[in-house]
Order: structure tokens, then sequence, then C-alpha cells
């Protein structure tokens, strides 16, 4: 996925930005255009592959070699070395070459091969200072929003000393050093050298280069207006590789002496929490209250016929459109008896996941995936509609990421039983249902712990287990299905959450799980086994403890003192060593599956009638669903949700310091550059655009601040929504309440340093539209992938008026839905008119007049003299729209 992440980035970015420059002119605003495309090869393709690798680096690959580094199976240096190598052929050479070879010539660079190489020398050497510079970021901190601070702030420095958004000559003396150490000047410099050096453009003047009123048309006018020398190419590219290796090295290093610790938990004593006493309850099958509860009808649930296949809609160049169906389970008939822990076991791509999926209601399908199902499911009987058995069954996932990492044990269940239990409910009650939870799972000792993370030292991975379950146990659940409760647990922890469980299926709960490999010791306790294999077709079901004989009546013996579970596994596996043992292994799997009936034999009698195993809705009995589940209403929900968030938010100060840090930090960059802007030519004609241009960058910092937070709430939403816990709305209103504070804070202290500092032309106006800006642009949705979204905030940055002059009409119409468009014809305006300029001599033209005496020929040339009020009036229709959407 990486890797096509990568190669579409290229191929996207090179072909929207080739459409935003297409065959730029030679005039004076396709000059200023090729500046700016020329910008985007170096500055921003490059910024897009940094964040892009940042967020790769600081999920499961750092991860993965730090735990590897600290059990010294890998070393530093190889690591370094082999992740370079890895990536060097399909990666970084041919990402920059896709977007260099599309986007060169689309633009009407001249076609000259030693011009095109050059081109894409400098755009290979920045692949690799991005990937580099990730890797320093993320060995400085293993955390997003911290890794991504430091790389936004580094490359904003990069960006404001390049030349070309304010020009070199003209920054402040106490930052303009800058440039000398940023890697963006030096590949901004090397590629207007290759691109203007000896040119001269369209002058509509006759006389060529030495008619004086063309002089802003050759080449080393352009040159000297942005402060760089004709031919200046060599010395910019061997800086570059310089960058290349001093940011290996310094990555190295970090790596080698900066050791990343996963920092302890604390105890988090929750508000009103009644801890008193609770130790002495620890027995899961000593409650009771909780066998009261459980005196209900118990619930066995058939299986008649089940088949699943799933049909996938593929596209080639060659066979067009084409269906693939796939079979997952196949004609499955089971019983799952209510008291027992009833287990599912098979080999990997058996269908067992897929199996508890189907039954708990949990596949959806999509336009190009579609998943379809036969036979029956039946509970005492009777056939339930989805509601009744969404009501009776709970589903504890494999993994733990409905857990939040920062609440405590009690704080979790606590808000659990709040969303999830019915609003007859009063919140003392709820809590109090929370508390005999705890004690039923064992988890008292350690309900005032942080759960934690893969960073945050919590509780272990056994009492996650725990919390799993016990999240699903507040509503009381008839049927419990868990999928692989013990996976990568070890011998003891699993075996005391196969302890839970049929303490649990003592109560009379319907326990159903799943288990990919087990202990020895384990197996007597499973009730009713299931046994699958490839292609979801039953090999054994019935009593765990008729399984071995009823192999030993098809002639398979278990050996003495073998796992009973490991042997069933070999039974129904194919051996892929060499192509003998293949073929004699398939034969005995095909056998033993020939061999299987669903007969009383095998340890099954379901009893049924013709009429129970048609395909139809029959009503179950009242006291079979005692209790349906809804979602919380939102007005329950969204309190509860924005306590739950606030909480969570207080315990990651580190968090809040980044997001606000993202933006000061960014008008803190502008300030030092900008201020105090003048009224001359270069101010004019670069530096005040331009100061306007770095605003809109703020896009991106609202999608790393999402990036940061969003996902690990989305992730823990979407376990809730599939729960039935609360609504989508709930959701979104929490978590833009929890958004609002930030965004107010950080739009005012930019426009403080935006407006006032840099000595923009100060007006009422222009510091609530500055405010307007910054909120809309800081409220992104992650629903894109990290780099679908970057390329989309990249095209809208530079189509926005000030990069790209003389765009397509397609583009310009597409730039109607974009807000940036808005916010630019609403900032510049109001910055520019009424402005006057002056020049000096040298830069005057030949009538003796400046190139640009007022600001609105300056918004002429950009094609921007209009009305910035009818802007602000759309810009402001956008966020509204944008949010509500």
């Amino acid at each position: 996925m990486g890797l096509t992440a990568s190669w579409m980035e290229a191929v996207v970015m090179g072909l929207v930005c080739g459409l935003v420059f297409l065959n730029l002119p030679k005039t004076l605003a396709g000059i200023r255009s090729r500046e700016a495309a020329l910008y985007i090869a170096c500055g921003l393709q490059g910024y897009l592959v940094l964040l892009y690798d940042i967020y790769r680096l600081t999920g499961p690959s750092l991860a993965l070699f730090d735990r590897e580094h600290s059990e010294r199976v890998v070393g530093v240096v190889p690591w370094v070395i082999s992740t370079r190598i890895a990536r060097l052929l399909l990666e970084d050479v041919i990402v920059p070459f896709l977007f260099s070879v599309i986007y060169y010539f689309m633009c009407g660079f001249d076609p000259d091969a030693s011009q095109f190489f050059r081109f894409y020398a400098v755009v290979l050497l920045n692949q690799y200072i991005a990937v580099s510079f990730a890797m320093l970021c993320a060995a400085i901190s293993r955390d997003f929003a911290i890794a991504t601070l430091i790389a936004n702030l580094m490359f904003t420095f990069q960006s404001f000393s390049c030349g070309f958004f304010i020009q070199a000559a003209t920054i402040p003396v106490y930052v303009r050093w800058i440039k000398w150490v940023g890697y963006c000047f030096y590949g901004f410099a090397a590629l207007v050298a290759n691109e203007f050096s000896g040119k001269f453009y369209d002058c509509p003047e006759s006389g060529g280069p030495s008619n004086p009123a063309c002089i802003q048309y050759t080449g080393d006018f352009i040159l000297e207006n942005l402060s760089f020398h004709p031919n200046w190419y060599t010395v910019p590219v061997c800086a570059l590789l310089g960058f290349v290796v001093v940011f290996n090295l310094s990555a190295t290093l970090l790596l080698l002496f900066w050791t990343v610790d996963v920092q302890v938990a604390g105890t988090h004593t929750a508000k009103n929490a009644d801890t008193n006493g609770s130790e002495r309850y620890q027995d899961v099958s000593g409650m009771k209250k909780e066998k009261e509860r459980a005196k209900s009808v118990d619930i066995d649930v058939d299986l008649v016929d089940l088949a699943l296949t799933v049909t996938i809609e593929k596209t080639s160049l060659r066979k067009g459109f084409t269906k693939v169906h796939i079979p997952i389970l196949h004609a499955v008939t089971t019983r799952f008896e209510a008291g027992s822990v009833n287990v599912i076991m098979g080999p990997s791509g058996s269908g067992k996941s897929s199996l508890l999926n189907l039954m708990a209601l949990r596949f959806k399908s999509t336009p190009l995936t579609r998943y379809n199902s036969s036979g029956n499911l039946l509970l005492n009987g009777f056939q339930p509609d989805e509601s009744e058995l969404r009501s009776l069954c709970s589903y504890v996932t494999q993994d733990d990421n409905s857990l939040l990492p920062y609440l405590t044990v009690r704080e979790m269940l606590r808000f659990a039983a709040g969303l999830r239990l019915p609003g007859s409910m009063t919140m003392k009650e709820k809590n109090s249902r929370a508390e005999e939870v705890i004690r039923m799972m064992g988890l008292s000792n350690c309900a005032d712990c942080l759960i934690g993370s893969e960073f945050v030292k919590g509780i272990s991975g056994g009492e996650k287990r725990r919390v799993s379950i016990a999240v699903q146990v507040l509503t009381e659940p008839r049927i419990l299905i868990a999928d692989e409760p013990t996976s990568g647990l070890d011998a003891f922890t699993a075996s005391s959450i196969l302890d839970v469980l049929n303490g649990l299926a003592a109560e009379g709960r319907t326990v159903i799980i799943t288990i990919h490999q087990s202990r020895s010791e384990l197996f007597p306790q499973f009730g009713n086994l299931l046994l699958l294999a490839k292609g979801g077709r039953v090999a054994y079901s019935g009593k765990a403890s008729l399984m071995m004989p009823y192999f030993g009546r098809l002639g398979y013996q278990c050996p003495t003192n073998c796992n009973p579970s490991d042997w069933a596994l070999d039974l129904v596996s194919v051996d892929l060593r060499d192509e003998k043992a293949e073929a004699a292994s398939r034969l005995k799997v095909e056998e033993i599956l020939d061999a299987y009936e669903p007969n009383p034999s095998a340890g099954i009698e379901l009893n049924m009638s013709d009429e129970s195993k048609q395909r139809q809705y029959r009503p179950l009995p009242p006291n079979l669903v005692r209790l349906k589940k809804e979602p919380a209403p939102f007005y329950v929900a969204f309190p509860i949700l924005i306590r739950r968030g606030l909480i969570n938010f207080q315990r990651q100060p580190s968090l809040g310091i980044a997001r606000i840090s993202q933006v000061l930090g960014l008008g803190l960059v502008q300030a030092l550059f900008f201020a105090p802007l003048k009224r001359d030519y270069i101010a004019a004609s670069v530096n005040i655009v331009g100061a306007v241009q770095e605003i809109l960058p703020l896009y991106f910092v609202g999608m790393l601040q999402n990036v940061a937070l969003y996902p690990i709430e989305r992730d823990v939403f979407y376990k809730e929504h599939d729960d039935g816990a609360y609504s989508v709305e709930a959701f979104f209103a929490a978590y833009v309440c929890l958004e609002v504070p930030f965004e107010i804070i950080s739009a005012l202290l930019y426009s403080l340093l935006g407006d006032i500092a840099i000595n923009l032309k100060r007006t009422i106006p222009i510091c609530g539209e500055s405010l307007g800006i910054i909120f809309n642009t800081l409220f992104q949705s992650t629903g894109f992938a990290l780099n679908v979204t970057s390329v989309l905030l990249s095209v809208g940055t530079f189509m926005g008026g000030l990069m790209s002059i003389d765009m397509i009409g397609f583009l310009q119409g597409i730039n109607y839905i974009s807000p940036l468009k808005y916010a630019t014809a609403n900032m510049l305006p109001y910055t520019l008119q009424g402005m006057t300029f002056t020049c000096d001599d040298a830069q005057r033209l030949a009538d003796g007049q400046c190139p640009l005496n007022t600001g609105e020929q300056v918004l002429d040339l950009y094609k921007l003299n209009v009305d910035p009020a009818p802007m602000l009036g759309a810009l402001s229709r956008y966020t509204v729209k944008h949010v509500s959407s």
C-alpha cells in the first residue's frame, strides 16, 4: 500500500500540477508562473514526500525497529541502510522520475534533454532529502504530532528563505543566513538557473534583449530580481548532496543514542469512584446478582447450511470490468450451546473470523465488494431479525482498538455504561453496573490505572482483553462472541481469559470464540467445537471431548502427549513444503471433509423441523429478548463524549502544545522574514504576494492536526458505532466542539502576527478575514488517506491564484469549489488596494516609470482586482457548509 500511495502521489501530483501550469506562456504573468512551477518541483513535492514518510515511520515501522533494537536483534546502521536500499529503485528513484517526466513537459519547459535531466537530478535529490529529513524528525519523536511540528517549522524556515516568496536580498539580516543552511534555497537556485540562464522571453516590444523596455523578459534580469546568479547550478547540487549525507548521519546518531522509553502510567482515580472494599470481589462465578440476572432462558445457536461468498469487481486494461467470486464459508451446520465455551478452530484462511463477523452482522457491502450469504441462523429454533440479534449478541473483536489509552479502566467502563445502557437507568445505576462488571471481571486491582498504548505503559495485554470483554458484558448479552481472545497472550494469561469466559458461560450465556492455536491444557475447557478447513468447509462439529474418538474411527489417532488442538489443525491443513507432501495432505483433507456429516455420531443433534430450516422470519418469544439495544439519544451521548474527550485530551499535554505551536510557529517565522514589509517594487512584485501566499499553507496545518488526533477517536467510534452505542451526529458534534477552542486561540495568535507584525494594510476587515480563513482551513476531514489529502490540499494551495495565473478554463471552474480561491481573492485586494510603490533607478523602465506603481497594477497582474467583500461572504458560506457536511 505504501508503494502504491507513493506512485499515486507522484502521478497525480504531476498530472494535476501539469494541468495547472499547462504550457506556460512567456509573458510577464507566465514568467511569474514559471517561478512558481519551479518552486512546486523543489519545495512542495518534497514536502508531501516528507509528510507521508513521517506518517509511515511514526507508525509501525519505527515501533518495530525500537522493539527489535532493544532486544538486540537489529542494529541502527544496518536498519537505516537496508531501509533506503529496499526503497531505492521502486520508490526513491521512480517516484521523482514519474513526477518529473509528467510535470516538466506538461508545463512547457524547453524540450532539451540536458535541461530535463538537470531538472530531474534536483527533484531526485529533493526526494532523498525529504525521506532523510523525515527519518531525522521521527528519530527525534515517535509522536506524529511532534514529528510533523518539527518538520513544519523547519520547512517553513526553508520555504521562506528559498527566494521565491520573499526576495532573498530583502530578508532581514538577522535571518538572512538561514538560506545558506536550507536545502530549499539550493534546490530553487538550481532550478531557476537551469530554466532562466541566458533565456529571452516574449517581449511585446521590438529590438530583442537590447531594448531597455524588454529588460523584464530577460532571464538574467529575472535571476537578478530573485537574487540569484546565472548558471549557478553545480554548487547548489553539491550542497543538496551534502544535506542527504548530513540528515542520514544525524538520524543514525539519534537512533543510536536517543533511546525511546515507554512511559510508565500513573494512577488516575475517577471522580466518585467507589473503591472501598472492591478488591474483595474477584470471583466471577461468585456474583450472586449476576447469577440472578442469568436465570432467563438459555439460548442455543444453530447454524444450518450457512454459506458466505464475496464478490469483488476488478478493473484491468486488458479485461475491463470483471467479477471475482470468492467462497468464504461452505454449508456450515453446527450448534453452539449455552452454558459452555464454544470454540471455532481452523488454519489461517479457513473463515473463522468471517463466520463470527457474519453472525454478528458486521459485513457491509460496498459498490465494489458485495457479501452474499445463504442458510439459516436460528436461536432455539427461531430465526431472529437483525434488531433482535443485535440486542442479544455482543462482539469482542480481535484487537483492543476500542479502548482509549489515556483513560483508566474505571473511566472506560463508566463511559461505556453511560453510552450503552438504556436511558431508563440513572447515571448512578449505570456507574453501579460498571463497578459490578469491574469486580466480576477481576479488574479491581487495576481499575484506576491507565489502559495505555505502545508508547504509554498501562495495564497488561491480558487485562486489556478483560476490559474489552467487560465493555461488551455491560449490557448483559445472552450471546457473547469473541474473535481470538487469547491471541498474543502467554499461557497463564490465556488460561485466565478462558476462565473468565467459562465463568460468563456458567451464568447461562452462549459464549462463542475462535482460537487459532491453543495450548493443550486449555482444550479440556472447550464445550462444543467447530473445526474448519480451508475454504470454510466443516471437518468436525460436536463436543470437543468427542473429537479425537471421531477422527480415530476415521483412522487418524492422536499421538500420546500431543496437543489435541495442534494435531487437529495439522489434520485439516495442507503441507506446502514439497509437491509430494502437498498432494498427500490434500488427499487426506479431502477424505476428512467428505467423511463429515452433521449427525449424532459427530456430537450434534439439531432436531429441527423442515419448516424451521426454511429461511423465513419467525418472531422470537418475548422471554428471549428482554432488552432491546438502541443507540443512546443525542442528548445523552453528546455530554458523555465531551467529558470523555476532555479527559483524554487533558492527559496528552504535548498534543495541545503541538497543535498551537504549529500555527504559532508558522506565524512567528513569517513575522521574522517579512516584518516589516516595505513599499518598494520588490515588495510589490514579490514580498507582499509571497506573504499572502504563505498564509494558505495553514490548510496543511489543519490536516496534520487532524491526523494527529482524529484517527484514534475515529477507530473507537467505528467500533462503538458498530455496537450501536450512539449516532454519527453525536460523535461529530462532540469532536467539533472540542476542536473549536484550539482553532479560535490559534487563529487569534496568527492574525496578530500575520497582520500587525508583518505590517500589512491594517483594516478591521482583514483581521476578521484572517480569523475566518484560519477557522475554515483548520477543520479538515481525514476521510482520504494522508497522501491523497496532501495532494488535494497542495493543488488547492497553488490554484488559489497567486502561483498559477493563467490556468485552463476547466481548472478555473474547479477552483470555484476551493475555499483558498475566495481567501486569496479576499485577502490580497484588502492588502494592496490603495497602495503605491517606489523603485530605484536600476529598476525603472525606459520611460522612467516603475514596473509596478500601485497595488491595483499588482492585482491586475494576478487578475485579482475584485471587490473583496463578496469573496469574504463566499468563504463564510463555504465554511458553514463544509463543517455542517
